[in-house]
């Protein structure tokens, strides 16, 4: 097979921005299969330093490569400088081990980490020249998606040969395993994705059948990725990454992660402490990050984090926790080892006022967080960042007016605090998604998503808080995408041909280009964002997300209940 990279000079690549992305060679990267049964490339539609930061790539990476019969490579969204290079020069998109076109695997397959890379998607497919609708592939790989954003896989489904629905990393090897086997018996494409379509957790829109979540039970007793290869260019997180549980019980009736990633299943301490020495020696990193949706849920943290910082390797080792919940517990732990990373402090109250917090069962009080804040005061750490969404159920101006009030309080702790503390705050639209409780719920629109953001900014013109925000279109947009059907597709589609790639980074997304796609395929976004009625039938109700509907339909009505609780106490 062609290697790509040698059609490309050392002098072109010079005028390309960080050309170690396309060149591939780092360390740990897996020896090369002379002649495996089955080749794949792992796709992450985002740019290099992103994807080499992506926990999923990692496990399947190391999972396939682990096979014997399985050779795994690995392929990135180019940055627009390379890109206009391959289109410029008729070169096809490649991966990074060999240099193999695309077209010239039998699988791709593609994570969607975030719904604002499914123009990035389509862009891959087109570079790696291989004909973007699955009804147009009578040859070359098959295209199979999976990940978080693929929850609902309709907007996406005329793209996908098939999409995974839950954990991957049993499904990925049944998946290839089901591969090798038809291509070796010469089976043909409808053929083969029938068969595909009889693991579960996987679903092939040709044949459209309802599909179960997939979950991981083994998750406990598996091995983590201890040897992940170490990017040519900075990542976007530096550490070596050990998941230390997946799941979450907390119940927070917006968060789809919390649902996605059900039950909370553990590794053990001893096995983990393990991992952790393992990881390290074969990266050479500083830092150790901990990983789960909240690292301070797992029931043996003191033990863990002190036992990791007795075996630790070198003397500037560190200890990172990306993720965790504000209460005083966290504080403590944060302070119990002086190894930790402590840059800042990052939090997610969600809402200004315990009223709501109650309301999407966020399971923190006002006086947790002034807990927190009180606890920082001589602790190391510096910045406390905060983040809020907008427009969530039931939710009054009141509720927005709280954000301010919040913060001018934690402002004025902070004040008091040695070292001081520098609060930033992070605000976003609230965005309904499928499988939560919410997922009934109407999306403000941009204009209510503005006023909303005004009250908090004006509120805040005096205060040394730091504040950012996500544009409301983009909360249009993602809200359209999680909760679209397949005429979805027609939108996406329309908009990667218009130019709209790399959605996510602000320099290259295009409200124009977005707003003339939907004008172009006479989509109406407002019948995205309107609320549902609980006895209506949602595109998505064919999949078994092993979450009762009834479950959910009764979290949404306490929900309702508490907001009323919450307004009769007011009007008395």
């Amino acid at each position: 097979m062609k290697n790509v990279t040698e059609s490309i000079t050392h002098w072109e690549l010079l005028k390309i921005e960080k050309p170690a992305r396309y060149l591939g060679g780092e360390v740990n990267q897996a020896e090369i299969k002379a002649s495996p049964d089955l080749r794949v490339c792992l796709v992450f539609p985002d740019l290099y330093e992103l994807g080499m930061s992506n926990l999923a790539i990692k496990i399947f990476y190391e999972t396939l490569n682990s096979h014997p019969q399985i050779m795994a490579e690995r392929a990135f969204s180019p940055w627009p400088d390379f890109e206009d290079l391959l289109r410029k020069k008729d070169l096809p998109l490649y991966s990074l081990e060999t240099g193999t076109p695309l077209h010239d695997f039998d699988a791709i397959l593609i994570t969607f980490p975030y719904e604002m890379t499914f123009t990035n998607i389509l862009n891959l497919l087109d570079l790696g020249k291989i004909a973007l609708k699955w009804r147009d592939r009578s040859s070359g790989p098959l295209v199979i998606g999976g990940g978080p954003s693929a929850s609902n896989p309709l907007p996406m489904a005329m793209f996908m040969d098939a999409i995974l629905i839950g954990d991957g990393e049993e499904a990925i090897v049944e998946i290839c395993e089901t591969l090798i086997k038809a291509k070796k018996a010469g089976t043909d494409r409808s053929t083969t994705r029938s068969e595909l379509s009889q693991i579960q957790g996987l679903w092939v829109p040709e044949f459209a059948a309802p599909v179960k979540r997939r979950v991981f039970k083994g998750f406990a007793s598996s091995t983590p990725p201890i040897r992940p290869i170490l990017a040519n260019v900075q990542a976007i997180h530096e550490r070596a990454p050990l998941e230390i549980f997946r799941g979450c019980m907390q119940g927070c009736r917006f968060c789809i992660s919390g649902y996605f990633y059900r039950p909370k299943r553990e590794r053990p301490v001893e096995s983990l402490i393990e991992y952790a020495k393992q990881l390290l020696q074969n990266t050479g990193e500083e830092a150790l990050g901990l990983l789960s949706l909240s690292t301070s849920d797992y029931s043996q943290l003191n033990e863990l984090i002190t036992a990791i910082d007795k075996q630790k390797l070198y003397p500037e080792q560190k200890v990172s926790i990306p993720s965790m919940r504000m209460n005083e517990s966290t504080l403590q732990l944060l302070d119990s080892t002086p190894h930790i990373q402590k840059g800042g402090l990052t939090f997610a109250p969600e809402a200004g006022t315990q009223k709501l917090r109650n309301v999407i069962n966020k399971n923190i009080t006002e006086d947790d967080i002034i807990s927190v804040m009180q606890a920082t005061n001589g602790s190391d750490y510096r910045t406390v960042k905060l983040y809020f969404m907008m427009g969530l159920p039931f939710e009054t101006d009141e509720d927005i007016e709280g954000i301010v009030a919040l913060v001018h309080r934690l402002e004025a702790i902070g004040r008091t605090c040695r070292p001081r503390k520098q609060i930033s705050l992070s605000l976003s639209g609230f965005v309904p998604k499928p499988f939560t409780p919410f997922q009934w719920s109407a999306q403000a629109d941009m204009a209510e998503l503005r006023r909303k953001r005004l009250i908090v900014t004006r509120g805040l013109e005096r205060s040394n808080c730091k504040i950012s925000w996500r544009e409301e279109f983009l909360c249009l947009l993602e809200s359209v995408f999680s909760r679209g059907d397949e005429k979805v597709g027609e939108l996406i589609l329309k908009a990667w041909q218009l130019g709209c790639r790399f959605d996510g980074w602000g320099e290259y997304f295009s409200r124009e280009k977005w707003e003339q796609a939907f004008a172009e395929t006479k989509i109406d976004s407002a019948q995205y964002l309107r609320e549902r009625q609980i006895a209506e039938t949602l595109p998505w109700d064919f999949i078994d997300f092993q979450t009762p509907r009834a479950y959910l339909e009764k979290e949404y009505q306490l929900a309702a209940e508490a907001a009323q609780e919450a307004n009769n106490e007011s009007a008395s």
